[in-house]
């Protein structure tokens, strides 16, 4: 099997979320008609890497919906990334769905750079492997790729590709 990934390189509209949602759909369909299987997003790309954040304005799984819908509609599948409610603080994710429209996963950033403004951010738990179209996908977000763990982790889950929203 050959499986091409689009990859979207723009910036995103801090706070503007169903804007950068529109601009999502669109890209879809452009992949969708370059025969890609998948789109990945830069990190943050729907709400915008604003780590001013509060947990009570992060994202949820209802909020990107309309981006399941449109996977359903095209048969292309995306890397959706956001910041998303947390415990107490909003996390770094990214939302695998499939051609179906189905959330396959959510993965939460890991490392979080605690050096930094992103240290407000709850970290993930745990590395996470899903199947897409019978390949075993993991996914790292930024900052967890400088630790090799991180790779060797979603190895022994499995993972064939690793794709990298940054």
């Amino acid at each position: 099997m050959i499986f091409r990934t689009a990859i979207l390189q723009k910036h995103s509209v801090p706070g503007a979320y169903e804007e950068n949602i529109r601009t999502v759909i669109v890209c879809m369909s452009e992949a969708k008609r370059n025969n890609a299987n998948i789109l990945l997003l830069p990190e943050c790309f729907i709400t915008g890497y604003d780590l001013t954040i509060s947990n009570d304005r992060a994202l949820t799984e209802e909020d990107i919906r309309p981006l399941c819908k449109k996977a359903e509609e095209t048969g292309i599948g995306l890397v959706a990334t956001a910041l998303t409610k947390g415990k107490n603080n909003p996390q770094n994710s990214a939302f695998v769905i499939g051609r179906d429209g189905k959330i396959l996963m959510k993965y939460s950033k890991v490392h979080t750079c605690d050096f930094a403004d992103e240290r407000i951010l709850e970290p993930g738990d745990s590395f996470m492997v899903c199947e897409f179209e019978g390949i075993k996908l993991g996914i790292m977000i930024c900052y967890d790729r400088e630790y090799p763990e991180s790779a060797r982790m979603l190895m022994l889950r499995g993972a064939e590709i690793i794709l990298v929203p940054q």
